[in-house]
């Protein structure tokens, strides 16, 4: 619907801005936040170290309770489960060629199936750092802050 003005002719549209309320909390759409920059790209997958370290874990934390009796399997279990679970994250995740899958498969399953288990040592640090995973102790820290501050 449009206005008449004195002159007798309809008036040009004027463009109308709504404004939330002062001090209300909502942001307005200039005060959106700014994107995130993009995470450095790793040589794993963040959910590949986990999984390497998850496996070799659950095949190998508990190891003393059954004497060492199953290691060998144990071993070739940890390898297998470990090899089809990064290659799978490598690939749909990562998005890296089916040959680099195989060779980061590869070397994690390795790692996962050595008959100890890597998650306190040095190979354990070497995963973390190559999955980019921080920390534990920063994990917690930061998943307990966003929960309590970022509503």
């Amino acid at each position: 619907m449009a206005f008449m003005n004195t002159t007798g002719r309809p008036s040009d549209p004027i463009p109308v801005e709504v404004l939330p309320p002062e001090g209300s909390s909502f942001p307005s759409p200039r005060q959106a936040e700014p994107p995130l920059p993009p995470s450095p790209r790793t040589f794993y997958h963040p959910a590949s170290g986990v999984a390497i370290l998850g496996v070799d874990l659950l095949a190998f934390g508990s190891e003393a309770l059954s004497g060492f009796l199953d290691t060998p399997a144990a071993c070739v279990l940890a390898f297998a489960v470990t090899f089809v679970l990064v290659y799978l994250i490598q690939l749909k995740w990562s998005r890296d060629r089916p040959a680099l899958s195989f060779g980061k498969a590869f070397f994690g399953a390795f790692l996962a199936g050595l008959p100890f288990s890597i998650a306190g040592g040095i190979f354990g640090a070497l995963i973390l750092a190559l999955s980019g995973l921080p920390h534990p102790k920063t994990l917690v820290k930061d998943a307990v802050f966003q929960r309590l501050f970022k509503r």
